[in-house]
């Protein structure tokens, strides 16, 4: 299994940051020893919620990929939705949650999709949707990223997100009123 995640602090800046690291330091540690990503989740969220006095709420952005059978799972906790980028167009990825540290229990229900050779998964932060929110003028955020995403003419998965992170900052005019991150990964058969 490939496992790509995504968090993002409350807030802007250092703060929202030191969130961000820790949650995705936690993740990656409770994975590492053999917890399954359920259960990680599950003890990010206990954690956050011990620290409420500090508002130390965290998305949590999670998509595992089985590379033998294609089969992706999707974990969005107050996520942003993520992308996937086909031969046919592009497929938004999402689900209504709060963040992680706010509840105590949290409701997990995984998106699965099937992913295929030459799927591209793009994962990113509630900034990026924001900024294509303040630049449309008649539709929503997700709406104009799916827009220009179908326009990318680049399969290089580096390529795009910086092509998604400089439309973001341009959108913003060059001022951006939130963090930004962009994740791509591309999967493809080798047989």
């Amino acid at each position: 299994k490939f496992i790509i995640a995504l968090s993002d602090g409350m807030g802007a800046g250092q703060m929202a940051a030191a969130q961000s690291k820790a949650a995705i330091s936690l993740l990656e540690q409770l994975i590492e020893a053999g917890f399954d990503k359920d259960t990680a989740v599950r003890i990010i969220n206990s954690v956050l919620v011990l620290q409420a006095d500090d508002d130390s709420f965290a998305t949590i952005d999670l998509s595992s990929v089985d590379l033998f059978s294609g089969k992706a799972e999707f974990i969005k906790i107050g996520a942003a939705p993520a992308f996937i980028i086909r031969h046919k167009g592009v497929e938004p990825v999402k689900a209504v949650s709060l963040p992680a540290g706010i509840l105590n229990e949290i409701d997990m229900e995984p998106l699965t999709k099937k992913i295929e050779s030459g799927d591209i998964i793009v994962m990113i932060t509630d900034g990026i949707i924001d900024s294509f929110e303040a630049s449309a003028a008649e539709t929503s955020g997700e709406k104009e990223l799916v827009k220009f995403l179908e326009g990318l003419e680049s399969i290089n998965p580096q390529e795009i997100a910086d092509k998604i992170l400089k439309k973001a900052y341009e959108n913003w005019g060059g001022e951006p009123a939130d963090d930004m991150m962009v994740l791509a990964a591309k999967v493809w058969s080798v047989a």
